[in-house]
């Protein structure tokens, strides 16, 4: 027996008409008891799922959301996707991905199109919205291209930006970075006795390093202390990032006590530098990061960073996107503290002692 099953086999052999089935399978409209049921035996015996993509066509919806992100191997986005997905998945909503390896990746992967490309892609795959997060949007200095490629995008759909404002670009902007962690771990190493403490990490030409490297300089200006460029190693932000920015602090021979690492990776990167040199951390540097992934608890030390929040800033930007898909979205600003999760590698633990 044929085992493909439709709406009209449906509707033949459950007695009723192929608009009671639509009915029944999208709960829209009241049907008969006696007729409900029997169309639900019959989807039970075929165990019937309706095709997303024809309700979607139904609807003129596809249920679908776009999220486009730089590198799924970064734990920061790898977090940041999940907590989205999980969402989305929760509303009603699957997602499809868009890794387009901006820069490149962990891996060594290198970007193989154009991020423009990929808000073609959305467009051509008919998703209700898009989340953008990471990529062009993250660099101090955006081309007027991308910027034209953006609105572009917007003007087909809803578009939230986790990211820098774009004027004009008319998309739904979402911005995190404030430097306000930097100040938070500068002062926590200040309690802790540390005048001289180290930037190490992110790559330049990037707003999150611009920003967090600029409030690491104001910081350290205002309290006296020294915050000249031989304390600042900029790389990118992966493990070999970390030891290489790491290594070419400490051939400098610039003085430090502590120092900031831009990210979780960076920070395992730049303490395995150390460790070459027979250094230790807390014992003979502490350390802070910037950004905790959920590994830094794990590490020996455990590590001392700031947590930023992913799981809401993830859910602001679905439930943000589903806003402006049913018409009723407003700009907001996304404002948090961040929190700073004192763990071992800032030696607290030794200060006490």
């Amino acid at each position: 027996m044929d085992k493909r099953i439709t709406i009209t086999r449906i509707a033949e052999e459950s007695g009723v008409s192929i608009a009671t089935v639509s009915r029944v399978l999208n709960g829209t409209v009241p049907v008969a008891e006696e007729k409900r049921l029997r169309v639900e035996e019959v989807i039970a015996k075929y165990n019937f799922s309706p095709s997303a993509m024809a309700r979607g066509l139904a609807s003129s919806r596809s249920r679908t959301l776009g999220i486009i992100l730089p590198d799924i191997t970064n734990p920061y986005f790898a977090s940041l996707f999940l907590e989205m997905e999980r969402h989305a998945l929760s509303a009603g909503y699957s997602v499809l991905l868009c890794n387009t390896l901006f820069g490149g990746s962990s891996h060594g992967v290198a970007q193989t199109m154009e991020e423009s490309s990929y808000f073609q892609m959305m467009i051509d795959k008919h998703v209700d919205g898009v989340v953008l997060t990471g990529g062009e949007i993250d660099l101090d200095r955006i081309r007027p291209e991308y910027a034209v490629a953006l609105a572009r995008l917007n003007r087909s759909m809803p578009v939230v930006v986790i990211g820098q404002t774009i004027p004009d670009a008319g998309c739904l902007f979402i911005e995190r970075e404030s430097g306000r962690e930097v100040v938070s771990a500068i002062n926590h190493l200040r309690a802790l006795g540390h005048k001289r403490i180290a930037f190490v990490g992110g790559q330049p030409g990037v707003r999150v390093t611009t920003m967090r490297l600029l409030a690491w300089e104001e910081t350290l200006r205002a309290c006296g202390l020294p915050h000249g460029e031989r304390l600042v190693s900029l790389s990118d932000y992966y493990l070999v990032d970390g030891h290489t920015a790491m290594t070419t602090l400490m051939d400098r021979g610039e003085p430090f006590t502590a120092f900031l690492a831009i990210n979780d990776m960076v920070a395992v990167g730049a303490m395995r530098a150390l460790a070459d040199r027979g250094l230790r951390v807390p014992e003979d540097v502490a350390m802070v990061s910037l950004d905790l992934f959920s590994s830094g608890e794990y590490q020996i030390p455990r590590i001392t960073g700031i947590e930023q929040q992913n799981g809401l800033l993830g859910r602001m930007a679905i439930l943000q996107l589903i806003s402006a898909i049913d018409g009723k979205a407003e700009p907001v600003r996304y404002s948090f503290t961040p929190e700073l999760v004192v763990r071992e590698s800032c030696g607290v633990r030794l200060k006490r002692a």
